[in-house]
């Protein structure tokens, strides 16, 4: 499923005045998983078939310095973009065929590199990058159960505002 077909099954068309409750289901990840056909994030391939969580989280570095007469002042010095995804497998699935290929689950450096979008389907706002996608289980689970998997993206560099939009010309 690309990010547009998400956006039209949800049947929300994504308002940037909107205000209100947004819930763990508003969000949506997609994730460029062919090199060729997803030129632009709505065609992004949707991070959703059996996913139970991609949970966003802001990591940020920070230097302690004391300064005379001030004491103790603490200064950002970065912030990296990292996303958590946890679910169970569903072989077939576009992006879990992807992540979990032997590419991206053994790969390094470039090789695991990938394009994403992470925004509200509520207002359409969000962000876009590149992020090295690490697999750090793919058959997880006991016996009788499903067998799960997890990954995180790990954004490189800031990622850029994004808005979607029909014309998806970001």
């Amino acid at each position: 499923m690309t990010v547009k077909e998400a956006l039209t099954a949800a049947k929300i068309t994504p308002n940037p005045a909107y205000t209100g409750i947004e819930t763990a289901d508003d969000m949506i990840l997609g994730v460029q998983t062919e090199a060729s056909g997803q030129e632009t994030p709505d065609k992004y391939t949707v991070v959703q078939q059996q996913v139970t969580e991609h949970s966003g989280a802001i990591n940020a570095s920070s230097s302690d310095t004391a300064y005379i007469r001030t004491g103790p002042v603490t200064t950002k010095t970065g912030a990296q973009r990292q996303i958590t995804i946890n679910g169970e497998r569903f072989a077939g699935d576009p992006f879990q065929d992807f992540a979990l290929s032997p590419k991206i689950k053994y790969g390094t450096g470039q090789d695991v590199v990938v394009k994403y979008v992470y925004f509200s389907l509520r207002t359409g706002k969000g962000e876009q990058g590149e992020a090295a996608l690490i697999v750090s289980a793919d058959a997880s689970g006991a016996a009788n159960n499903p067998a799960g998997f997890s990954a995180q993206l790990n954004a490189i560099g800031t990622p850029t505002e994004y808005t979607y939009s029909d014309s998806a010309e970001e």
